[in-house]
């Protein structure tokens, strides 16, 4: 079953908490659960290392509540950055809650390095 987004209609998954589509949040979420990602030990990923199911580790680019990681996502064959939050901070919800409005007032003007 999907949660439609209010504001786009996007269909998301029902675990999401935000939309996949504009990130608005999503009302009918309400429980927070791990993942696949979460459950892989973040210190364990190293060039090659496979995560999610799609994404194949190139480099890590930096850390602080979490790492992030310059990725070759599989699905789309395009690199990406992807963060991978550390569990103790991913269990607090109103961490999470807060983290894409945090990022929405980030720029960065420049692409990922070759």
């Amino acid at each position: 079953m999907a949660i439609k987004c209010p504001e786009c209609q996007n269909d998301n998954p029902t675990e999401t908490l935000f939309c996949g589509n504009c990130a608005t949040k999503l009302d009918a979420a309400t429980e927070l659960s791990l993942t696949l990602t979460l459950e892989t030990a973040t210190n364990e990923l190293g060039r090659g290392s496979l995560f999610a199911s799609r994404y194949e580790i190139i480099e890590e680019l930096g850390h602080g509540m979490g790492k992030v990681y310059r990725v070759l996502d599989k699905k789309l064959n395009e690199e990406v950055a992807r963060k991978l939050i550390k569990p103790e901070i991913a269990s607090d919800r109103r961490t999470l809650e807060r983290e894409p409005s945090c990022q929405a007032r980030q720029i960065f003007p420049f692409p990922l390095p070759s």
